[in-house]
């Protein structure tokens, strides 16, 4: 009995080597960069390998190769797109249709955890991820940004704006200007510590008229 053991803790040894150290050239032969999946089956793909590959490297396409992907599959590949690598789209995780039919977030990871929806177009265009149009969107909120809150960077108002997380922000101007309160010779004392807009433009503080 304790032989059959030992003898099946040796098979399963051997089998975990196996899977872990594959032979020299192996991830050269199966794939194309690493983390990229394995590469595709090429059952219906020409016969003659040199068609798309340079040398003795599977990993290498040639310089001059070229694929009219709108062409071919009726699919126009626009932006950034364009110039992404074909197993970053075509892997061993499935059918490319699967992944589509899911939108954007079939491909990329929703930094933003769903907080501001599942279309990524209303931010975000083909070309980069830098988001166009917050300003105008943001009008559209309780806080419209004008004068220097236009030009102010998100996570000064929105902490984890650097991760994606925009979490809504107190519009009160006392939550963002404490410090610039405490500053003052005169404010606490004559109860001036809310509704800065009654005196102040969103532009300098500097610039200030008392109208009561």
């Amino acid at each position: 009995m304790k032989r059959d053991v030992q003898l099946l803790l040796l098979a399963l040894t051997t089998m975990v080597v196996a899977c872990v150290l594959p032979t020299p050239g192996a991830g050269a032969r199966h794939r194309w960069a690493a983390g990229l999946g394995a590469v595709l089956p090429h059952d219906s793909f020409p016969a003659d390998c040199s068609t798309c590959h340079a040398g003795s490297a599977w990993n290498e396409l040639r310089d001059d190769f070229e694929y009219d992907h709108f062409g071919e599959t009726g699919v126009e590949l626009r932006g950034a797109h364009s110039a992404a690598q074909c197993l970053r789209c075509h892997n061993d995780r499935g059918p490319v249709s699967m992944f589509q039919a899911k939108g954007c977030i079939g491909c990329h990871e929703d930094f933003h955890a769903g907080e501001l929806g599942p279309t990524c177009t209303e931010c975000h265009t083909e070309t980069t991820w830098n988001p166009v149009g917050q300003i105008s969107r943001h009008n559209r909120t309780r806080f419209p940004l004008v004068g220097v809150h236009a030009g102010t960077s998100c996570q000064r108002c929105h902490p984890g704006a650097e991760v994606g997380n925009f979490l809504p922000a107190d519009p009160e101007c006392v939550t963002c200007h404490a410090d610039d309160l405490a500053q003052t010779t005169n404010h606490v004392g004559l109860g001036w510590v809310d509704r800065c807009d009654r005196c102040h433009m969103p532009t300098f503080w500097t610039q200030a008229e008392v109208n009561f």
